[in-house]
């Protein structure tokens, strides 16, 4: 029997679905413009300097200096759903998504512009760039790419020395320099040279891993399925499982200031843990949304993103 697999690519709110033939079409319209487009779903966030940007559906992105107040980006060249973001200072960053689509912009995400749609038109889950010059990107059935021009040329990536498929959810960059990637069906790798190579971890999980997170600390941290939630040593050798306090999916983890972790996901949940990290407190938000990223204000709140836009806590 054959499998059907759904990757973290918004939660069920959107209903996005993957298959093999999923493409951008040849005729792509710019984002669409919104009256309050904050209230337009939102899946990924990213700070560029003291600025959050967040994307999502329909070619939306939207910044703020405060959380508070939201503006429209000026100019995005795709109406596709955006799946992730990254910014290498306050100015420079990209952006990711279905139909293999590569964003850049140089102003701190005001304006965007196409750099690349990689071959095969693959759906990207997740991108990060170490740098203005070298950048990964991830996705769906196992696919990775690098890019050592800023995102203009891709090369292809071997990250599974066994040739599966499995979704590549998250790639994050450990404190300790090294590169990891949360996947499928508990599979997780890592990279101690920038991308080159990877080995697979063994984190002794099953269900899928959405997200992770490099702590301050130097340690890591894994989510997914289930509520799991994985601590790892700084290499990512050893794995322990924490109590999340839910059952629901984990969709995306940050830490805060205070060096707290704070964890979102499906049917409305949210959860923090002690300052320790020993063990979480799990709420579930009366309107059940599915949360899908979420970012810490400098005042120390909590912003939340999903199906309704940015949420504030």
């Amino acid at each position: 029997m054959t499998r059907i697999r759904f990757p973290r690519l918004f939660l069920a709110a959107l209903a996005v679905t993957v298959s093999c033939g999923l493409s951008a079409a040849e005729d792509e319209m710019p984002a669409i413009a919104l009256a309050s487009a904050e209230h337009a779903p939102l899946v990924a966030v990213a700070r560029a300097g003291q600025r959050l940007v967040a994307a999502g559906d329909q070619g939306v992105v939207v910044l703020s200096e405060d959380g508070e107040h939201w503006r429209q980006a000026r100019s995005v060249p795709v109406d596709s759903l955006l799946t992730a973001l990254s910014f290498v200072d306050e100015r420079q960053g990209w952006a990711v998504g279905h139909g293999g689509v590569v964003l850049h912009t140089e102003d701190g995400g005001e304006s965007w512009s196409v750099l690349a749609r990689l071959e095969s038109r693959p759906v990207l889950l997740s991108v990060l760039f170490e740098n203005a010059q070298h950048g990964i990107a991830v996705g769906a059935y196992g696919y990775a790419a690098q890019t050592r021009d800023g995102g203009r040329t891709w090369q292809p990536l071997v990250v599974s020395a066994e040739g599966d498929d499995f979704h590549l959810n998250h790639i994050f960059a450990g404190r300790s320099g090294g590169l990891f990637i949360a996947g499928e069906a508990g599979h997780a790798y890592r990279s101690l040279d920038h991308g080159e190579s990877w080995q697979a971890l063994d984190t002794g999980a099953s269900g899928s891993l959405w997200s992770g997170a490099g702590l301050r600390d130097g340690r890591l941290l894994m989510a997914g399925m289930s509520g799991r939630v994985l601590l790892g040593d700084r290499q990512g050798e050893r794995w322990q499982s924490l109590d999340s306090g839910s059952h629901e999916a984990i969709t995306a983890v940050a830490q805060l200031a205070d060096g707290r972790v704070a964890l979102v996901g499906n049917g409305g949940l949210l959860a923090l843990s002690d300052s320790r990290l020993e063990r979480f407190s799990a709420v579930q938000r009366e309107d059940r949304l599915n949360l899908s990223a979420l970012a810490p204000r400098t005042d120390g709140h909590l912003l939340l993103f999903g199906p309704a836009g940015v949420i504030a806590q």
